[in-house]
């Protein structure tokens, strides 16, 4: 069972994963969101990125409570997905919607403090999925499992980077605050940043 679930069902999730991408770019050629692709394809990578963010928290529990065990292997996989979309997410700002001009950048991120605790998630899954190697595991040792506590402050981030430029449609920022609320409240005495964090504010 464990090399099937290895070995035959990666490229099957693989597939699973990549099917928002093949969407926008299909989307893209296709001219469907013209002329300006820029805020449809930020909206859908930032919805992907927080989809898989949901279910990096969400595989703890169900490994627990039920028997799809299996589930485990894919925590990393997944967690690297969460990474995969926030990057796309923040490439298709910086090409599409600022087109490179750092000027342009600069006086935009001045304007909008909310891409501040963006970048601030992107940070924490870019150091999270450097040290994402069973190389990086070995070398860090205990405090391996102390970094990737971290992960629950980029999806705190993230919750606080959708309210945050919330004009009227609050729908996208209230589905993902649905479900990783309650992902991380449930880990608020099990992990002593998250408690510190709460206890403090």
């Amino acid at each position: 069972m464990a090399k099937f679930w290895d070995r035959k069902e990666k490229p099957f999730v693989l597939v699973v994963f990549l099917l928002p991408l093949a969407w926008m770019v299909y989307s893209l050629l296709t001219g469907r969101y013209f002329p300006d692709p820029a805020e449809p394809l930020m909206t859908l990578s930032g919805i992907w990125a927080s989809v898989a963010m949901v279910g990096v928290l969400l595989i703890t529990p169900i490994v627990k409570n039920t028997n799809f065990k299996f589930l485990n292997r894919y925590r990393r996989f997944v967690g690297l997905s969460a990474f995969f979309y926030a990057l796309l997410h923040l490439l298709i700002y910086l090409v599409f919607h600022a087109g490179l001009s750092w000027q342009w950048i600069i006086q935009d991120v001045l304007q909008r403090p909310y891409i501040y605790i963006g970048l601030f998630a992107f940070v924490i899954l870019l150091l999270l999925a450097m040290t994402s190697t069973k190389k990086m595991m070995k070398r860090l040792g205990v405090n391996w499992k102390k970094l990737h506590q971290y992960v629950y402050f980029a999806a705190l981030a993230i919750v606080a980077h959708l309210w945050w430029q919330v004009k009227s449609d609050i729908t996208i920022a209230l589905w993902v605050t649905a479900f990783l609320a309650p992902l991380l409240l449930m880990r608020i005495k099990q992990f002593p940043l998250l408690k510190n964090f709460f206890t403090k504010s």
